[in-house]
């Protein structure tokens, strides 16, 4: 008896505490506060605080079920416990509510916000995190239409942006940048408030999540943490950031966890073909656009971390600070790919032979190029053999002689067969391997030089001329270097500010020849040097300088000044037979016309800048017909018969 009545006395007390509680609520009286008490003395609740998100909805879910209530009465009375909850809370935070309304006029968005924040516990700013606002936006599904949930979501938002806003206006220099804490990271909560509202009026907020909590790899999720950093730092354009790196970062994000990838930097070839086909699987058709974040991530790892990472599977030569003299600005070497030789172990050999020859040599990077595509290739047909390079016997590579030996001139079979012996020179050098295995000598070919006519027709070049008016104005400065001065395409841009100049009355540019490695001065038509002096000075170009510049400022891109000389010249319906435009055909339209004008082969020879004669006769047009026309003119004359001295030494020519 005396347990039950120590019972009876603490339900009462339980249920005047909920008494006391519920008519400190004015806004709930009457038969709406019984209702209330009703519901709650059912479900066994005695206090505000014991309210929880089930519970409202049970109390929804009941008033729907109260058939003399109108459907006004049941929107009422839907709502009474969060305003219950609300005059609980709201006397103990007064500052808390001060801060999140920060000035606004009060709605019932803000109050159904600021009643969900005070009875989860959230009383702070700080609190407001993505798995807050994901909760939230999941309780409003329960009893509001869809169409107004991201409405209200967006009060929330608003809440914490401004908290953002005020906390940066305390320490306007302060620099605030997202921290890993291996959990969600939400963009739109950015702790900087400028870059946080770049991604306030993105529709779907989605794609602003980054879920480091996923079961990916830590190394995986350090990349890609640094690369949205990194984005976030650098690109400004709001618009390219999204769609050229955020959602395409988040894209690959979501393929690594999905195919447990361990490392970007080591993504082999079949990696990115099902991320391709994941790509091309995608309603928006952007796939073009979002697969470049493959080589943008790869290049930013690259590039920098802290220590040279030798095993990537693609290499940027901007991470090497290489000598000028080995790079050539206007068709620079970007990167070394090395995915396309699949046994591990045979790449391994290629990376260390690439090491050796972009640290150790001094070649030109453009050289390296093309000799590390030439051992690749033949990498690649010892995976297609299942060969190890490291156990190769001459048989072997008799066959692989045999395989290239097709419709291949003699010299470029050359170049292979040197190239890959000298990377076998290396695997001894090294210790891989005791010795080459094939003799070099044996399989190289004897190479007969081939001339080749290509001087640019009179009549494509009159038509050129008389069209030059209708291409942009670099355009037609850089056409006119080749046509005055047979320049190599590379060498038109790359010219400096300070290249040109006057001296005695006779004008003249000077200009570095990255192929030769040595400077070359020249002399130019005077009516060229002063169109150039004054596009000069129009465009303000300094000394030091790039004349033609690309978008960044870097020399000109030879690709770039073909293509848009090749659409112009479609555009134009300009053409050369069966081309339409090849710079360098125009060396040997100079050095032709040269010849035909009496110029001498040693002078032709240092205005095109070679280094032999023998080189300068491949660009003489029709030099073979030229030379047995004056040896036919010479002989013609009577005094130089052959016959005539024949007879002169006796008659049978015998004795000399």
């Amino acid at each position: 008896m005396v347990a039950l009545r120590i019972l009876q006395f603490d339900m009462a007390a339980r249920i005047a505490e909920l008494d006391e509680q519920l008519n400190a609520c004015s806004n709930v009286q009457g038969r709406q506060r019984a209702v209330v008490r009703e519901f709650l003395l059912q479900q066994g609740i005695y206090s505000v605080e014991d309210i929880t998100d089930e519970v409202k909805q049970d109390f929804r879910a009941y008033i729907n079920l109260k058939q003399n209530f109108s459907a006004t009465q049941k929107k009422l009375y839907g709502t009474s416990l969060e305003v219950i909850e609300f005059s609980h809370y709201a006397p103990l935070h007064e500052e808390f509510l001060k801060e999140l309304e920060d000035g606004r006029k009060q709605d019932c968005n803000i109050r159904k916000a600021e009643t969900y924040l005070l009875s989860h516990g959230i009383t702070s700013t700080d609190q407001i995190t993505y798995e807050v606002r994901e909760k939230y936006e999941d309780y409003l599904k329960a009893y509001v239409p869809e169409t107004k949930i991201m409405e209200m979501v967006k009060v929330l938002d608003n809440m914490k942006l401004a908290a953002i806003r005020r906390e940066c206006e305390k320490a306007t220099f302060k620099e605030r940048k997202l921290a890993y804490n291996g959990g969600k990271i939400f963009l739109l909560y950015h702790p900087d408030y400028e870059m946080a509202m770049t991604f306030y009026y993105i529709r779907d907020k989605r794609e602003l999540l980054f879920d480091f909590s996923l079961p990916a790899k830590g190394q995986v999720k350090y990349q890609i943490f640094h690369m949205l950093n990194y984005i976030l730092e650098n690109e400004k354009d709001w618009k390219q950031r999204r769609e050229r790196f955020i959602v395409p970062l988040k894209l690959l994000y979501q393929f690594c966890v999905d195919q447990d990838i361990e490392d970007l930097e080591r993504l082999e070839e079949k990696d990115i073909e099902d991320f391709c086909e994941v790509l091309d699987g995608l309603e928006v058709d952007k796939a073009d656009i979002y697969i470049q974040i493959v080589d943008n991530i790869r290049k930013f790892l690259f590039l920098r971390a802290r220590k040279t990472n030798w095993d990537a599977n693609v290499w940027y030569m901007e991470r090497f600070n290489l000598q000028s003299d080995r790079m050539n600005p206007a068709n620079p070497v970007v990167r070394i790919p090395f995915m396309q030789v699949h046994d591990l172990e045979n790449r391994k050999y290629l990376q260390g032979f690439m090491q050796y020859m972009i640290g150790v040599t001094s070649l030109a990077i453009g050289n390296i190029r093309s000799q590390f595509y030439r051992v690749s290739g033949f990498m690649e047909y010892c995976d297609a053999k299942k060969l190890s390079v490291h156990s190769l016997t001459a048989k072997d590579m008799d066959a692989y002689m045999r395989h290239i030996d097709y419709d291949i001139l003699p010299a470029t079979y050359n170049a292979k067969v040197a190239d890959i012996y000298k990377f076998f020179r290396y695997m001894v050098v090294k210790g891989y391997i005791k010795k080459v295995p094939f003799n070099m000598e044996y399989y190289l070919k004897n190479v007969v030089p081939v001339h080749h006519d290509r001087a640019v027709p009179e009549e494509t070049v009159k038509k050129m001329l008389a069209n030059l008016q209708h291409f942009p104005e670099h355009l037609r400065l850089m056409y006119l270097h080749l046509w005055c001065l047979g320049l190599r395409i590379n060498e038109v841009c790359t010219i400096k500010g300070n290249a040109y100049y006057e001296m005695k009355g006779d004008t003249w540019i000077r200009l570095y020849q990255n192929k030769m490695k040595a400077e070359k001065t020249i002399p130019i038509p005077n009516t060229l040097y002063y169109m150039m002096k004054q596009y000069i000075g129009k465009m303000h170009t300094a000394s030091d300088a790039y004349v033609f510049q690309n978008e960044k400022g870097g020399a000109y891109k030879c690709g770039t000044f073909k293509k848009q000389m090749v659409d112009k010249c479609k555009e134009l319906g300009i053409d050369c037979g069966d081309y339409v435009f090849r710079p360098h055909d125009y060396r040997h339209s100079i050095s032709t016309a040269m010849y035909d004008n009496g110029t001498s082969l040693q002078a032709i020879r240092d205005f095109l800048g070679h280094k032999s004669e023998e080189m300068t006769k491949q660009y003489v047009d029709y030099l073979p017909d030229k030379i047995d026309k004056a040896n036919e003119k010479y002989f013609s004359k009577n005094e130089n018969s052959i016959a005539k001295a024949v007879r002169k030494g006796g008659g049978n020519g015998n004795e000399n």
